[in-house]
């Protein structure tokens, strides 16, 4: 038996969205979905990217995860994404230069002496993030 008193209501303020199924047509023969295709030219590459983000860099920018004025754990969180990805990029044996964004952020959000005390810390395996 359905209990009638906590029945949904519909809300005037919830607006109905039609949902848009595309149709995919299936790769010719001999072709799959997945294999790669060449940059158009004028392209240009990620690592291009992210020096040019690097080269026009002036402070931190806005991120929606810390929109509060206190940007203590925005400054935290970017000085555990650095360091995670110096380690993640060292184990590749590949550049670390895509870090360095990580390493400008938390250097324009913390203090110094957040900074010093957290690096003492690495170093005598006390640091109580996980990096």
């Amino acid at each position: 038996m359905i209990n009638r008193h906590f029945r949904r209501r519909s809300s005037p303020y919830v607006s109905v969205v039609p949902l848009l199924v595309s149709r995919r047509t299936s790769p010719p023969p001999g072709e799959s979905h997945f294999q790669e295709e060449e940059a158009p030219p004028g392209t240009r590459k990620m690592a291009d990217d992210i020096q040019a983000k690097l080269d026009n860099y002036k402070t931190a920018p806005f991120d929606s995860r810390f929109p509060n004025q206190n940007q203590t754990r925005n400054c935290w969180q970017n000085y555990l994404d650095f360091h995670r990805c110096e380690k993640a990029m060292a184990a590749k044996g590949a550049d670390a230069k895509c870090c360095q964004w990580y390493r400008r952020v938390y250097k324009s959000l913390c203090p110094i002496s957040w900074v010093n005390a957290w690096g003492e810390r690495r170093a005598e395996g006390t640091f109580p993030g996980k990096i």
